[in-house]
């Protein structure tokens, strides 16, 4: 099933983005957005072990994506925030939350794009070691998630599906009823992709692009840029036969997500309109600030 937390970090598996993208809309959005360079640069010496070379030449990269980023697209996202809020009081069918879950890729697939200028550049300084280095992470990563997602027993892999649904659907409308709990748990067994797929998926995407990078990473600086901006494409257009099985994940995450919001109490609207009321006010303090 697809939820909120999911949608604002489509696309994170892909170098540059992923921690870029995630901190526009984390709890403490302010502070974390404010320290985005630094943090962003963290994410990714953690996953790269960067040198001090590489550090050096990455800082003003990130400066200058994130004042571009606050001031093009913060304002953008508070505007569609004051305009779900004010959805978020009646009800919605799928092809509506399909709609927004297309918007928010619309936002990623827009960052990552700014981003191709200062990965292609820096791209051809990634050795061996560094490559390893992220392989690791990677399979440490997804060791971490089969432990999570994949156990044994499929009644325990399916409560541990639900407890991870019923935590995201109550942080934003608060505690679920006996109702809505049982309507989120018939969610979760119907979807029509299992933990195993997911992660066997995952596994052979993150080897792809790997070695995707890795080919552009040997390319002219022209020739890189293009492939870079080709694998971004891929990433968002889906055009690959393989993927129908993500298509249909998705279609279910949205029809699933309209069945709980119908069935939610005007109060719990109203928690999440107030939710989103913070999210636009952050994002508007935030999108400010580029103009001082």
């Amino acid at each position: 099933m697809f939820f909120p937390d999911s949608w604002v970090r489509l696309g994170r598996w892909l170098i540059i983005g992923s921690a870029l993208l995630a901190l526009a809309a984390c709890s403490a959005v302010r502070v974390a957005y404010d320290n985005g360079p630094s943090l962003a640069g963290l994410w990714l010496d953690r996953w790269l072990d960067l040198d001090r070379q590489q550090e050096a030449a990455l800082e003003p990269a990130l400066q200058r994506w994130f004042e571009w980023h606050r001031a093009s697209e913060l304002p953008v996202y508070a505007e569609r925030m004051g305009r779900w809020r004010e959805r978020a009081a009646g009800e919605v069918d799928a092809d509506a939350v399909c709609a927004l879950v297309d918007e928010t890729r619309a936002w990623s697939r827009r960052a990552l794009d700014a981003a191709l200028p200062a990965a292609s550049e820096l791209l051809p300084a990634i050795t061996d070691a560094q490559w390893a280095h992220l392989q690791a992470r990677q399979a440490e990563r997804l060791a971490k998630l089969r432990a999570e997602r994949l156990q044994p027993d499929p009644a325990e892999r399916r409560a541990a599906a639900l407890e991870r649904a019923l935590k995201q659907a109550e942080d934003l409308y608060g505690r679920l009823d006996a109702r809505q709990r049982a309507l989120l748990a018939d969610s979760v067994a119907r979807s029509p992709v299992d933990a195993a797929r997911w992660l066997d998926e995952r596994e052979r995407q993150q080897a792809e692009l790997v070695e995707a990078l890795k080919r552009a990473q040997a390319l002219a600086a022209s020739e890189r840029r293009e492939a870079l901006a080709a694998l971004v494409a891929s990433t968002f257009e889906a055009t690959d036969p393989r993927q129908g099985w993500r298509r249909a994940w998705y279609r279910d995450g949205c029809e699933a997500w309209a069945r709980l919001h119908n069935s939610t109490s005007p109060a719990q609207r109203e928690r999440l309109r107030q939710r989103l009321l913070s999210y636009e006010q952050d994002l508007s303090a935030l999108a400010a600030a580029a103009a001082n």
